[in-house]
């Protein structure tokens, strides 16, 4: 974190500070420093990596930990190579898609022929995973970490789905698990903490120019959301709070795939499944940053209070700190399963940020391109 190894209690410390600031749930700051203990756990574990190439998906973390990765990812000689010599000098243990004649090649040879698509084989790839989940010994968790530009990202999406749904029922949910990643960029049921966040910051932590420009969040319940509750509460008025985090710069196609998957993620939890569903950060990932706009905004954003932007280094690792204790701990009951995302969520500070960052749009890139800010305002 800004060239900093956080461990121990710089670790608490900082976990603290993002919660106190506002850029993390509460209960974020709780499952990373519980998560970051309890490394050593995933021995034993296997994990079935739908998108092995995701910058946020915890692959070589979970090798070092000695878990078993069984790695999907599209044919690339060069992204092979790198992820099989990671893992021969890793704890744990990495399977491979390979044609079978080819399974006992050397090493640059399984590179070369190594890699699946889901696209095009989504029923062989989900054949292979769940021979490798039935064999395995330990836990097993199926990850889904994957995106593609445009309608692909729904095809993929739904491919991920057939495959999320065929493992529930062959492996059952004693021995399964899920995790996904949230983007920010969703809709979300939000604590009243986190509105009351909002005021209090808009009211002593904003600056002048945020307040003359920017626009108010509203999370109050919609008229017709208040009309289904009152109808469904004997008239009493909606006190749920309602983040709407949808950007019109994602699309409908992000927007689409994105609640397929959460949707899954709600039926599994309902089924009683564990699942990790925690919201993911602003990060600087290579998919964001070849937008020279996207690159630029994230720069800014830490001017207004509580936002920050990550690298991926450490945003993958603080989601895998929050997968730990999803899988390892006692799967959490909220009165709505509709909250399930909210739990630990890792926002970067949307959710309390009192103000609608598409207004403050081309404050935050003039102010990422002539004066970047690395870390947010309550952090000097």
């Amino acid at each position: 974190y800004h060239g900093e190894q956080l461990v121990g209690q710089a670790l608490d410390a900082q976990c603290d500070l993002w919660a106190k600031v506002g850029t993390i749930e509460p209960g974020a700051a709780a499952a990373i420093k519980s998560g970051a203990k309890k490394l050593g756990e995933l021995k034993g574990r296997t994990f079935l990596v739908l998108g092995a190439s995701s910058e946020l998906g915890p692959v070589r973390p979970l090798l070092e930990a000695g878990a078993t990765v069984v790695a999907v990812m599209r044919s690339s000689e060069k992204r092979w190579a790198e992820l099989i010599a990671f893992a021969r000098g890793s704890a744990g243990t990495l399977l491979a898609p390979v044609p079978a004649s080819k399974a006992t090649g050397s090493d640059e040879e399984l590179a070369k022929a190594a890699g699946a698509d889901l696209l095009s084989d989504a029923p062989g790839i989900s054949e292979w995973l769940l021979r490798c989940g039935s064999e395995a010994s330990g836990p097993v968790t199926l990850c889904t970490y994957l995106y593609a530009d445009g309608e692909a990202n729904v095809r993929l999406t739904a491919a991920a789905d057939f495959i999320a749904e065929a493992a529930a029922k062959k492996l059952g949910k004693e021995k399964l698990s899920f995790a996904y990643l949230v983007s920010g960029s969703t809709s979300h049921l939000i604590a009243e903490e986190a509105v009351r966040a909002q005021e209090e910051i808009f009211a002593s932590g904003s600056n002048f120019w945020s307040k003359a420009v920017g626009q108010r969040v509203n999370c109050a319940a919609s008229p017709q959301g208040a009309k289904l509750w009152a109808a469904h509460k004997s008239g009493e008025p909606a006190t749920y709070h309602f983040f709407r985090g949808l950007a019109n710069l994602q699309g409908p196609n992000y927007a689409v795939a994105q609640y397929m998957r959460q949707w899954r993620a709600v039926l599994l939890h309902m089924e009683g499944f564990a699942v990790s569903t925690p919201l993911t950060p602003n990060c600087r990932t290579k998919s964001v940053v070849h937008n020279a706009t996207m690159r630029v905004l994230l720069e800014g954003m830490s001017y207004w209070k509580p936002m920050e932007s990550f690298d991926a280094d450490t945003a993958r690792m603080v989601m895998l700190a929050i997968l730990i204790t999803d899988i390892v701990e006692p799967v959490a009951k909220p009165p709505s399963p509709m909250q399930i995302f909210g739990l630990k969520a890792f926002h970067s500070g949307l959710w309390r940020c009192p103000f609608q960052l598409a207004s403050l749009g081309v404050s935050t890139w003039i102010l990422g391109k002539v004066a970047p800010r690395p870390k947010p305002v309550g952090f000097e």
